[in-house]
């Protein structure tokens, strides 16, 4: 797919990873829709540096634990746009604790939205695309799947099954629209562990001893959309650190 004069949609893309892949679309000429939940401000600087590479930009807000506000975003979007070609699922939460720990609240936060979100807005997507256009679902899912461990039960599960939804989604959309997923290892300081030695956690749990970037996941997003002869593919990108 040639991004040049598309349009995505990336949910969470005020921030971090989100933020990244945003700007990089917006540099290969792909008006954005832009999601946030809290941070606007940093949504709408988004917005303006996508403006300074020439293309559009608009901002719309939506918390996605409550349903209606999933199911009203591209709705919202195709007031202003003729359609959406890509759509960037990369919102999502992260809550510690352990089966055990894990309480009905946050059980159902995570899934509805580290899950329910991205398959509303897939089943969106899909029907507003027109007949004759390519489309693209990239889903933004954790490496650490790979490995079950019962910390961070919910959001483990979450994440397992949106790769598991990936696929499904594949086989069912082709030959249109390309589904595909990447899942990342350790990409920038966790929020609020920003004092962790990340090169010495590197060392000891990552084969290649370092740590990844908002750049390399951006490159393997964009890797994605641009080729149309990948779909239902998951890309691990952790440095081989869940390889055993």
């Amino acid at each position: 797919m040639d991004l040049q004069g598309k349009t995505a949609l990336v949910t969470g893309s005020a921030v971090r990873i989100g933020r990244a892949i945003a700007l990089a679309l917006a540099e290969k000429g792909c008006n954005l829709i832009l999601h946030y939940k809290t941070s606007e401000k940093a949504a709408k600087e988004v917005q303006s540096a996508a403006i300074n590479f020439g293309v559009k930009a608009l901002c719309i807000q939506g918390d996605f634990s409550q349903r209606e506000q999933v199911e009203t975003l591209i709705p919202t979007a195709l007031e202003s746009i003729d359609h959406i070609d890509i759509l960037i699922n990369n919102a999502g939460i992260y809550i510690s604790g352990a089966g055990l720990e894990t309480n009905a609240e946050d059980w159902e936060r995570q899934f509805t939205v580290n899950l329910q979100a991205p398959f509303i807005l897939s089943q969106a997507f899909t029907r507003q695309l027109p007949a004759n256009a390519l489309g693209k679902i990239v889903n933004i899912s954790d490496a650490r799947v790979f490995h079950q461990k019962p910390d961070h039960f919910a959001y483990r599960l979450s994440k397992s099954a949106l790769l598991d939804m990936t696929v499904m989604f594949a086989l069912e959309l082709a030959p249109q629209i390309c589904v595909n997923a990447v899942a990342l290892g350790i990409m920038l300081p966790l929020v609020g562990r920003e004092d962790v030695d990340l090169q010495a956690l590197a060392n000891a749990r990552i084969p290649l001893q370092r740590i990844g970037s908002s750049e390399i996941a951006v490159q393997n997003v964009l890797h994605l959309l641009e080729q149309d002869f990948i779909t239902g593919e998951v890309i691990r990108v952790d440095g081989g650190e869940f390889l055993l």
